[in-house]
């Protein structure tokens, strides 16, 4: 267990500046090419006459597959399909020279580079996130630049989800692999590395908590103390147990929160579902294709990444996404899209919506980043922010993004918890540190260090236990 601990700690490090692979929301619009709108001819309701389905969808999308505009339409069982916006056909998937076509017309090829295929997997090291399931399989390609570049193009959407690249891959060797015990043939089996973590956490607090008896068992005070110091060990061993006693706490609570971070036996599970809440401001969570607005492109200054269509207490709109934290709103009707003052004044009315039983305390707008809303590289939140306070037995909370009406997260009472028992003690990710850098950074690295030498010296009086 000691070993596991020093490894726990230092791999804990390098995650501080080495996240696991992950294409943020900023690097996939800013890689994305811009949406040829001259080319969008069909109109929603008539491209999905293409699928044969019914004209209702739980999300409906216009962005660029294989360099063309494309109906993203995600079906009410989950499921996704694309429908060019120029013929109306339907995209079928890619072969290779397709997906090679479409990672050389992102960002993520230059002109130096020259994207050669790699495989059609299910899923690699770098791809385990539950997440990418629904874009299963992928065509991974690699990009043949300086930096090592290999993205990850679904099958099913035609658009690239993931992208890692060589320093990326080898930390993440050194870091999160280590650090979640993280290897592909474990965790894939999601049931067994599930319960492995929990169990291995388990038995880490049983050693931290039982090691701590015994070293303020052996403490020895009064004048032999004085004399000789508070421990009876000598060399290694008296290292090991005034490390022990200065890092308990701090090694427990690390132990302890990575424990929390499994969300064991569901304790952080919220009482209610958030589905009813969110359909009551909806409206429902379907979108009716014939009642969708439409952009006219003529009247729109400027590139365009996306057009998403939304939906507040029925009444549709859309906005136009040029980058992760810039969208422009509208409703059609012949509108330039800039009606952000109407989309403010449907949120303020269907807010209370969500708990019609509960009282609305306060709807603020945030405007600056605290302890539970709050970005951390991959995990970017856009501010400013609508923050909505009810009073039911959960204490619920909503953050709402009032640049497109759409529901950010919801906070009750067990994710505050989890935010204190799991990111707070494990990533020490309190305000007053991440704002004051590098403060964050010696604190947490000193304290890993700590942890990471008397962890050492646990090994290094086993080894020589096991080898005398």
């Amino acid at each position: 267990m000691a070993l596991l601990f020093a490894l726990w700690f230092a791999s804990g490090i390098i995650m501080m500046y080495v996240e696991y692979p992950q294409l943020t929301e900023a690097e996939r619009l800013g890689k994305l090419p811009d949406l040829n709108t001259s080319q969008v001819l069909i109109p929603p309701l008539a491209a999905a006459a293409s699928i044969h389905t019914e004209r209702v969808f739980a999300a409906v999308k216009l962005s660029t597959v294989l360099d063309r505009p494309a109906y993203q339409f995600q079906v009410i069982d989950g499921s996704n399909k694309t429908v060019f916006a120029d013929t109306g056909k339907v995209f079928t998937g890619l072969d290779r020279e397709s997906a090679i076509a479409v990672a050389a017309a992102s960002g993520f090829s230059h002109s130096g580079s020259m994207p050669a295929y790699d495989a059609l997997i299910t899923m690699d090291q770098w791809s385990i996130t539950a997440g990418l399931n629904r874009f299963r399989p992928l065509h991974r390609v690699k990009i043949n630049d300086p930096a090592g570049t290999v993205v990850y193009v679904s099958d099913h959407s035609g658009q690239i989800v993931l992208d890692t690249h060589r320093n990326e891959r080898f930390w993440n060797w050194l870091g999160s692999t280590v650090h979640w015990i993280y290897p592909l043939q474990l965790r894939q089996i999601g049931s067994l590395w599930n319960k492995l973590i929990i169990y291995v956490s388990l038995i880490g607090i049983v050693t931290v908590v039982t090691g701590g008896i015994i070293g303020f068992m052996k403490i020895r005070l009064g004048a032999s103390s004085r004399a000789t110091g508070i421990s009876p060990y000598e060399g290694m061993m008296n290292w090991h147990h005034i490390l022990g006693l200065v890092s308990l706490v701090f090694v427990f609570t690390f132990i302890f929160s990575g424990l929390m971070s499994m969300g064991p036996w569901g304790i952080f599970n919220p009482a209610t579902s958030a589905q009813a809440q969110i359909n009551r401001y909806t409206g429902g969570n379907v979108l009716r294709l014939s009642n969708l607005p439409l952009p006219d492109f003529r009247t729109i200054d400027g590139a365009i990444k996306e057009v998403e269509w939304h939906k507040i207490v029925s009444a549709p709109y859309y906005s136009l996404i040029t980058a992760p934290d810039s969208r422009v709103v509208g409703f059609g009707e012949g509108s330039s899209g800039k009606q952000l003052p109407r989309l403010l004044a449907m949120i303020e009315e269907a807010v209370p919506q969500l708990l019609p039983d509960a009282t609305l305390l306060s709807l603020e707008l945030v405007r600056q980043q605290d302890n539970y809303y709050y970005s951390r590289r991959h995990h970017y939140r856009p501010l400013p922010i609508y923050r909505a306070k009810f009073d039911d037995v959960e204490s619920t909370w909503y953050h709402i993004d009032p640049l497109s009406g759409e529901l950010v997260n919801r906070v009750t009472d067990a994710n505050r918890w989890e935010r204190w028992l799991f990111n707070g003690l494990h990533s020490f990710d309190f305000q007053f540190l991440l704002q004051r850098r590098p403060l964050w950074d010696i604190v947490v690295i000193s304290l890993s260090l700590v942890g990471f030498v008397f962890s050492i010296s646990a090994v290094v009086i086993g080894w020589r236990r096991l080898t005398n």
